[in-house]
């Protein structure tokens, strides 16, 4: 599980679990459809801004109603033709047809709906390679909300945009933190064809917004930078004032593996930073460079009882990341097994099989509760911890089979990976 789920999943239920979210049935769906239709402008906006919301949670079937959608791009009402479009990038390539006519707003008007429509098109992701062009020229757009989206759509679209490059280079000098934030993240995506931003990017290390600066850490660890500029620089920050960007820092330089080896006496030095947080993605850093275990277990074992839950999540993925030879850690992820969050429960029972496949049976009952968690993140982590452990798990089939048609299609599809997993197959 990558550090970007784990944070999300840490997110979803360091509060109270959010009450279980009725899924959209074939009725619901034509009445949100007849809606659209109604004379009302008002009537209109609710339904369209109740189709983006389910199609944005997987909760809802309208891969029938592409037809209908794409015709309600053509209202007269500006918020129903940005909420259809982006309903229509959220369900992705399955709604394709709609490309052409979603490519068409990007010349609307109203600002609101052409930014809409350049985020929705990156949901596409290959598929609306044609219209790489036209988001390109939003680049120029002189609301920033638009060329925060575009710089994010071609990111989405993938390496089939990768014709962007030099204009999100261009974008990192933007006014707007937003744009630039989304530029940096954007050349992440394209890996080393983006290779050529690292020297525009290090500046971005120094950037007056905390956002800005912790992802361009980020995408320097992503795009096979220079280490002969990026670690020095990366080095550097690892003094930012603000612990966010110090630990996405570290976790950049872990990118560098043994390239950033001149990095290891101040991230070390990390170790006993003021923060836990940042003490743990020091010690993950520090473990990726160098191997150096017995220096990071105390920090880690340490994080696991840390009162914070990102923490504990991150102390037990890193765990799990170093797999066996963090055995010594298996006693503190056990007892985690009953920690409070149950976020934090199924991030200790993934992470306890890795370090010690005697400890399947342990873990097992955690992991198949998990599954029935009101959190679709949750469910999905915990189906896909499942088919990770392979046949030795093949008892939660009878508990994985129901998430076959659960109401968010991925679960539905971690669900049927993990099953054919344990089977074996």
């Amino acid at each position: 599980m990558n550090r970007v789920l784990c944070a999300a999943l840490v997110v979803g239920l360091a509060a109270a679990g959010p009450a279980r979210a009725k899924r959209a049935d074939d009725a619901d769906v034509k009445e949100l459809l007849a809606n659209l239709k109604k004379p009302d402008p008002d009537d209109r906006r609710k339904a369209a801004e109740a189709i983006c919301e389910l199609c944005k949670d997987g909760d809802g079937d309208f891969s029938g109603a592409i037809p209908a959608l794409i015709d309600a791009l053509k209202d007269k009402d500006a918020i129903v033709r940005g909420e259809i479009a982006e309903s229509l990038g959220f369900i992705g390539p399955n709604a394709k047809a709609a490309i052409p006519a979603v490519r068409g707003l990007l010349k609307d008007p109203i600002p609101e709906v052409r930014s809409k429509a350049a985020f929705a098109l990156g949901g596409f992701g290959e598929d609306a390679k044609a219209a790489v062009t036209d988001l390109i020229g939003l680049f120029k757009d002189k609301d920033e909300r638009v060329r925060a989206s575009a710089a994010a759509g071609v990111g989405e679209i993938g390496p089939a945009a990768k014709a962007a490059v030099p204009g999100l280079v261009g974008l990192l000098k933007d006014v707007d933190p937003e744009v630039r934030l989304n530029a940096a993240a954007s050349l992440g995506s394209f890996g080393a064809d983006a290779k050529a931003a690292d020297k525009s990017l290090i500046p971005l290390l120094k950037d007056r917004d905390e956002g800005v600066r912790g992802q361009a850490a980020e995408t320097l660890g992503k795009i096979d930078a220079d280490p002969k500029l990026a670690v020095p620089a990366l080095t550097t920050a690892l003094a930012d004032k603000h612990r966010g960007v110090r630990g996405d820092v570290a976790h950049s330089l872990a990118k560098f593996k043994d390239k950033a080896k001149t990095a290891i006496p101040a991230l070390t030095k990390m170790l006993k930073d003021a923060d836990h947080g940042v003490r743990v993605h020091a010690a993950e850093a520090i473990h990726e460079i160098d191997g150096n275990v017995k220096l990071v277990l105390p920090v880690l074992i340490e994080g696991l009882k840390h009162e914070d839950p990102f923490v504990r999540g991150d102390a037990a993925h890193t765990l799990g990341e170093i797999g066996p030879p963090a055995k010594a850690a298996a006693p503190a992820l056990k007892a985690m097994l009953k920690d409070e969050n149950a976020g934090i429960r199924v991030h200790a029972a993934e992470a306890l099989v890795k370090v010690d496949k005697g400890a399947v049976k342990e873990a097992l009952p955690v992991l198949i509760e998990g599954l029935k968690s009101d959190d679709k993140t949750l469910r999905s982590e915990a189906a896909e911890a499942l088919g990770e452990i392979g046949p030795d798990a093949k008892e939660a089939i009878p508990a994985l089979t129901p998430l076959t048609k659960d109401r968010n299609k991925d679960v539905r599809k971690t669900a049927a990976d993990a099953i054919r997993k344990l089977q074996g197959k």
